[in-house]
């Protein structure tokens, strides 16, 4: 090897290595990335987040709620122990590494109230002569030490809470207090009363020792589970690794000797630490702790300077970091991971920076040095995410995340806040809530009040985003010579693009470029209605005050959609900037006064959209349209009805349910079956229609009708939004003959009844239903009086059944098969309903016993005990032959829930019963004559329909559904649709013709036009009711039970389902990551959850479409 090729295999060698360390370590692969000439970094928010101030420094009037005026405060700790949280920090007169120095503890139950600060390690007196080796010549005298530490709690393996703290000494306001030349950690017990246990030291710096120091070193407690609580924290080496920048530089007691800063770790699902320090750098330890994998890598994708930056594993086992994604200390921000090493999301959670009113030595702008919750030190009882920073260095805050993380809204704001407690109740608003202007709620009011010069009440509510939007909510002043109420409607990277406000001379206006439009004079303590109409396609607002308008306005910035409302009792901040020094040595003018109380309220809040779009929650239609951009150029189109393909798209959009999955064939074929369906709606002067053949046939009905498969189309169709295309198809069918049903409707049998209630179950018409009772009542006595034999079954040829060539049966046979028995028994069942529904107790009474009776005589004439299987009986005997059609009285839930029955659809995983490379064949492959009849003239010997198959996939998700079976597993049905999707396939596109052979998959007519796009078999309401297992009901219910394997799919959403009136998302997230908002199975209704469990189960909603 030359001198070049070893150099590239080094480089590559090296590359290799680094890009495989990183991808073992932290790393982010997300888009969004931080602009620091913003306090927000132009970051979407995540939602309901609440930012509590809990100290307000203040030197001017010292007391107890703002640490006795101590304006340096930062570093804070957290636990959650004895139900109650506890909150650490520590405090210098002013100045980081300037003494005196002490420690403060606060607690709270809820964490929203919080006890005032106490002290817990109090100023520590460095001996006089004490001297620094860096320092030389420099000697303590009457200093006092500094207080420094990145841990500051551990619960013990008794119950045990400990807070600790280090001494360390700073000789100068430049030393560094953390070089390993300070005096040593302390500890103490938090007990469960409230009192505190004496001061112990748990760890000395190199020349301290029990002599020369004012507390006693641990183990001389009498207390033994304490001294057993120190000892443990000295045997955990994640502890030692938060000591190792006061602790001595070599210690051995210290994992990894390096002067990393800020550690922080927590545990991955296969029990590996991971660690994060200051600059984001990364390592992994195997053994818990004890050894660290080096090099320590920068988190690769990161941005963070030397700044604290957080990770924990969160209570729903997803991973979490809160930092600043900056080279500044601004804006705090969280990132997502599902596995706690690939981070891909960022958003915000504090993008305020309140004036920084008392300067100081290092102290930096913006809220930092965030810490959650250690582990092992507790979970909040809500299991939310819960941080503590500071701002400024100077202001101590508490942030409150929901889990699981939403990062975007899912549903518009209907908020009546009579029917909150408290504003820990209100997860679908951001707080910004300092201590002097305080948010709160008053009965139905949400509160904003504001005394304070430097800083504002600040609530925000995130919606989604919505390029026409309507905002209402009811707006009272307590004021109207003082104070400022700003309203702004912002994008999802904060630009605000129209503002509403009421200003302190009694006005509300509205603004407009840089001018302002004068709305109308307000009234102090008087309630108004305020509606705001937006249009970020005409960009412009219109305001109506109690229905009056009064104003419209140009956007002053242009914005592609709207994403959240702000209420906010002062004007955005600006500073500090980029440029501005990183210390400010000054303080500002008045800094601990206050201004006059102003207080404001808002109510009733509602948002709505217009959007084509707003239907759906998590999906919208451009993320798919490329389907149908390429469906279209699949063909020359050379038949076209009532939507051509130029207008399927469109189409589409205002019609289907939306679908994703990680399987792209599933995927495809969905969006293909609503595409190619739409070719079939057909506009006639009666209406539309829907046909089965595209081509003209012979034997059709007026406009190429065939009354075959209307019961398919029935089904299929009625998860369309627009009702329009459905209720013509049915009228047209019933009605469109001069005013009475098509002439040849009844050359087919029909299940035509029950798949109106079928859809009655979807749409909850019941209007519509009942107008076609007279109709559908009508065709039932006509088959009574045309195919009813003397035994009370009903009689039908195969052809007549859309069969023909059947084993069974033949074109003029009059045999009593499954098909029509089971259709009758289905439509009587329907019929008994909609006497119900229309109050009419007989007809009720008459079709529940007509349905009785078929049900018997199908249990006790149609099953072949031999075979046991539901069979054709011929004049006096079974045809003796299993074919599909004996499972299709299961699609209308037809035998007893009996064991006797399941035994048949162990012929569904038979390769002798219906098993097939391809599908589900429509004959038992062992009979003799299986595929006989020959090939090309619409064969039901065995080849495969999609007709068939539609039905007995139906069945078979009623079967496992309804009826207490032990037979099939959601694999086998999964195994099915699987090969159902991978049948509709020719010459690698998606295709859908009317038979193919069982073993090939080829399509049996070839090439022949007649057979594309076949319409004769649903597919997506298999996806919708089988697959993800939307369960069609009758009540106010919602009932979803996937039958998809575990192992197969990590995620999957069905959006925009037009159900019962309301919009329905059901999703899947196994790992939290896709759609954040939580692993597992979920639930939407309107955008709000109903229903969520951990695993692919049975979900039942009760009542919650009331």
């Amino acid at each position: 090897m030359n001198n070049s090729a070893k150099i590239l295999f080094v480089l590559v060698a090296g590359w290799l290595t680094t890009t495989a360390f990183a991808q073992d370590r932290i790393h982010y692969t997300g888009k969004e990335l931080s602009n620091p000439a913003c306090h927000d970094g132009q970051l979407s928010p995540v939602v309901g987040v609440h930012n509590i101030q809990l100290v307000r420094a203040n030197r001017e009037h010292p007391d107890a709620s703002n640490g006795n005026g101590w304006t340096y405060n930062h570093q804070p700790m957290l636990a959650y122990w004895n139900g109650q949280f506890f909150y650490q920090y520590l405090a210098d007169p002013s100045d980081e590494h300037v003494p005196p120095s002490q420690t403060f503890l606060m607690t709270s139950k809820d964490g929203y109230r919080w006890t005032n600060p106490e002290i817990v390690f109090p100023p520590y007196q460095v001996p006089d002569g004490y001297t620094k080796e860096s320092r030389p010549g420099v000697q303590a005298k009457d200093l006092i030490a500094i207080m420094h530490q990145r841990v500051g709690f551990y619960v013990s393996k008794s119950g045990k809470l400990i807070t600790m703290g280090n001494y360390g000494v700073a000789l100068d306001k430049k030393d560094d207090p953390n070089d390993g030349n300070g005096i040593g950690r302390v500890v103490r017990e938090i007990k469960k009363d409230g009192s505190y246990g004496p001061i112990y030291f748990i760890y000395y710096n190199h020349g301290f020792n029990e002599k020369n120091t004012d507390y006693p070193y641990f183990k001389k407690s009498k207390d033994r589970e304490f001294v057993k609580a120190c000892q443990e924290i000295l045997d955990n080496p994640l502890y030692m690794m938060q000591w190792v920048e006061e602790a001595d530089r070599e210690d051995p007691i210290l994992p990894l000797k390096k002067g990393y800063k800020a550690f922080n770790c927590y545990t991955l699902s296969d029990g590996r630490i991971a660690s994060l320090w200051k600059h984001a750098l990364t390592s992994i330890s195997e053994d818990g702790g004890h050894t660290w994998a080096e090099p320590v890598l920068r988190a690769k994708g990161f941005v963070n300077s030397n700044a604290k930056i957080w990770g924990q594993r969160l209570s729903d086992g997803t991973y979490a970091t809160v930092y600043n994604p900056s080279e500044f200390r601004w804006p705090l921000a969280i990132s997502l991971s599902k596995d706690g090493l690939e981070y891909t999301t960022l958003n915000l959670v504090h993008g305020e920076i309140t004036p920084m009113r008392y300067g100081g030595n290092y102290k930096s702008y913006g809220p930092q040095y965030p810490r959650g919750i250690q582990e092992g030190n507790g979970v909040p009882a809500d299991g939310d995410l819960w941080v503590s920073y500071s701002v400024n260095k100077e202001d101590m805050w508490i942030s409150r995340i929901p889990v699981p993380v939403e990062i975007n809204a899912s549903a518009h704001a209907d908020d009546d806040f009579s029917k909150n407690k408290s504003i820990a109740e209100l997860t679908d608003w951001n707080i910004y809530s300092p201590v002097w202007a305080p948010v709160s709620l008053e009965g139905q009011w949400l509160k904003l009040q504001d005394k304070d010069p430097f800083d504002y009440a600040k609530v925000e509510r995130k919606i989604p985003a919505s390029k026409e939007l309507k905002v209402s909510f009811d707006l009272k002043a307590g004021q109207n010579d003082k104070g400022t109420l700003q309203i702004e409607f912002l994008d999802e990277n904060g630009i605000a693009c129209s503002r509403m406000e009421l200003t302190d001379d009694g006005i509300f206006r509205m603004k407009g470029g840089s001018r302002f439009a004068n709305m109308m004079k307000y009234e102090a303590g008087k309630v108004y209605h305020v509606e705001a109409v937006l249009s970020t396609v005409d960009r412009n607002i219109q305001v109506y005050v109690d229905g009056k308008r009064v104003g419209l306005r140009m956007f002053y910035a242009p914005v592609a959609a709207v994403e959240r409302i702000v209420f906010r009792t002062g004007v955005p901040r600006t500073f500090p900037t980029v440029d501005t020094p990183a210390d400010q040595t000054y303080d500002l003018p008045n800094a601990g006064a206050q201004d006059p109380l102003v207080e404001y309220g808002i109510a009733n809040v509602k948002t709505s959209s217009t959007d084509k779009d707003s239907s759906s929650v998590f999906l919208k239609y451009a993320d798919f349209s490329h389907y149908a951009d390429y469906f279209n150029s699949m063909e020359d189109e050379n038949i076209i009805q009532a939507i051509p393909n130029a207008k399927a798209s469109e189409w589409m959009e205002e019609n289907i349910p939306l679908f994703e999955c990680p399987q792209h064939n599933f995927e495809e074929m969905y969006y293909y079956r609503w595409w190619s369906i739409r070719k079939h709606i057909k506009e006639t002067p009666v209406g539309y229609g829907m046909t089965e053949f595209l081509v003209q046939r012979s034997y059709s009905d007026k406009y190429n009708l065939i009354a075959c498969a209307i019961g398919h189309h029935i089904y299929e169709s009625r998860w369309l939004r627009d009702p329009k295309y459905l209720d013509q198809i049915i009228h047209t069918w019933y009605r469109g003959n001069d005013g009475g049903p098509m002439k040849k409707m009844d050359k087919f049998s029909s299940w035509n009844a029950d798949a109106l209630l079928a859809r009655y179950m979807v749409d909850g018409d019941k209007d519509y239903l009942l107008d076609m009772k007279k109709d559908l009542e009508t065709e039932y006595q006509r088959w009574e009086r045309t195919n009813r034999l003397k035994n009370g079954l009903y009689w039908q040829g195969d052809v007549q059944d859309g069969m023909e060539e059947s084993i069974s049966g033949g074109r003029k046979k009059k045999y009593a098969r499954p098909t029509i028995n089971s259709y009758m028994y289905g439509n009587a069942k329907a019929l008994s309903y909609m006497g119900i529904l229309s109050g009419d107790e007989g007809m009720a009474m008459k079709y529940g016993m007509r349905a009785d009776t078929l049900k018997n005589l199908v249990e006790n004439e149609l099953w072949n005990t031999r075979h046991q299987f539901f069979e054709t009986m011929r004049t006096d005997s079974s045809a003796n032959v299993r074919e599909a059609i004996g499972y299709i009285p299961w699609y209308f839930n037809l035998p007893d829930t009996t064991q006797k029955y399941e035994i048949a659809w162990k012929e569904i995983m038979d390769e002798k019963g219906f098993s097939a490379p391809y599908g589900l064949t429509t004959a038992e492959r062992r009979h003799p004559e299986f595929r006989t009849r020959g090939v090309g003239k619409c064969e039901w010997d065995g080849a495969i329909w999609p007709f068939a198959s539609a039905q007995t996939l139906t069945a078979m998700a009623n079967f496992m559904n309804n009826y207490p079976q032990t037979v099939l597993s959601d694999s086998v049905y999964f195994h099915q649709m699987e090969l159902y999707v991978e049948s509709q396939y020719h010459r690698g596109r998606p295709y859908i013709g009317e038979y193919l052979d069982e073993v090939t998959g080829y399509w049996l007519k070839g090439d022949q036009e007649r057979s594309r796009y076949y319409n004769h078999s649903t597919f997506n309401d298999l996806i919708i009711t089988g697959l993800i297992g939307l369960r069609p009901r009758l009540d106010n219910t919602i009932e979803v039970n996937p039958l998809i394997p575990a192992d197969k799919w990590d995620w999957f959403c069905l959006d925009n389902v037009l159900y019962h009136g309301h919009n329905l998302t059901i999703l899947w997230d196994k790992n939290g990551d896709r759609y954040h908002c939580g692993k597992g199975l979920r639930i939407f209704v309107d955008g709000k959850e109903v229903g969520q469990a951990d695993t692919l189960t049975r979900i039942v909603c009760e009542d919650v479409l009331e």
